[in-house]
């Protein structure tokens, strides 16, 4: 049976602006329990790792690095976040999902 009660939230903050004002607004909404993820985009690998595809690392964005932040929280606080997300500058808002949660493991509230 679907726990009604959370959501997985999946956030990538694609630079470092676009962290911090992250950041700030799930303190805000009171979203305290969080991983982040230092990741790279197909962009960075095709330029960085597969220089065979030059040409085509060419057309890609310059973004060298994003991190990923993933969270288990309630509806409410999503609500809240997406309401501050959406008053930011576009650069500064994260690409991401927020998907329904079956269960919850090792939650310790």
């Amino acid at each position: 049976m679907p726990d009604a009660g959370h959501r997985l939230l999946i956030l990538i903050a694609r630079n470092e602006d676009a962290f911090d004002p992250l950041v700030t607004g799930l303190l805000d909404v009171g979203i305290t329990g969080a991983t982040i993820i230092e990741s790279r985009g197909i962009g960075a690998v095709i330029r960085e790792d597969m220089p065979f595809f030059a040409g085509l690392a060419a057309l890609l964005p310059e973004h060298t690095g994003s991190r990923m932040l993933v969270s288990v929280t309630t509806p409410d606080r999503i609500e809240g976040l997406l309401r501050y997300l959406d008053q930011l500058r576009p650069e500064q808002r994260p690409v991401g999902a927020v998907l329904p949660v079956e269960a919850v493991i090792g939650f310790g509230h």
